[in-house]
């Protein structure tokens, strides 16, 4: 019995084009070789990587895009309620604007880790790929790149915090609750912003990688290659 199975995996491994030809119905993925998939799969690693940072990494990429849009800090959300309370609204939403610039300032400086992890895909990746979910390219690259994308997000977040200033817009708020808690008794607040827009904005960028590989998957128009 597990010979069989055995063999089975190994029939899967060496026959997954044919596997995925006769799932999909696609006549010219059959007549390809293992080298032009592996292309076709780093076209589609580019494409998505390409299309979601140039979404993301304008003025309002972040900041009126509803999926991605990085709120006033939820573990904070008392400061936010409380403030709001004693007249600090427009304060409020000015810091959550800046937090987003922060973000739309980071994403358009991660294109160079995207293309070196494309370049070192070796073709068992590729085919997995093909194999895989609709965001098996997006995983891949999650897989293979949160780390350097994490680093580098984080230390143009904090250029970035100090380029828009973010601190005198985050001080005074700090200031005034820490203020009103200080009369009442409660917690005062202290949180890193820095770790805080990296962390929405890495998870945004793969979430808009993601939307955009779907996309390419399931539209011939979204296709803009002939390998693709």
């Amino acid at each position: 019995m597990k010979r069989i199975v055995v063999l089975l995996m190994l029939a899967a491994c060496f026959c997954g084009c044919d596997i995925l030809l006769s799932t999909t119905g696609n006549s010219t993925l059959g007549s390809m070789s293992q080298t032009e998939l592996g292309k076709a799969v780093k076209e589609l690693l580019q494409v998505s990587a390409d299309n979601s940072l140039a979404k993301l990494g304008v003025n309002n990429g972040f900041y009126q895009n509803n999926e991605v849009k990085i709120p006033f800090p939820p573990a904070l959300k008392k400061v936010e309620d409380k403030l709001k309370q004693v007249g600090f609204t427009n304060q409020v939403n000015q810091f959550t604007e800046k937090l987003n610039r922060s973000a739309e300032d980071a994403a358009s400086g991660v294109k160079e880790i995207f293309k070196t992890a494309i370049t070192q895909m070796t073709i068992n990746d590729a085919l997995g790929i093909i194999m895989g979910n609709e965001d098996a390219a997006t995983q891949y690259m999650r897989k293979t790149t949160t780390a350097a994308i994490t680093s580098k997000v984080s230390s143009v977040v904090a250029k970035s915090n100090e380029k828009i200033k973010l601190a005198s817009y985050w001080t005074p708020l700090a200031n005034k609750y820490n203020t009103v808690m200080m009369l009442t008794g409660g917690a005062q607040v202290n949180t890193d912003l820095t770790q805080y827009v990296t962390e929405k904005a890495v998870e945004g960028i793969f979430k808009t990688m993601a939307k955009e590989e779907k996309v390419i998957r399931t539209k011939t128009s979204a296709r803009t290659t002939s390998l693709l």
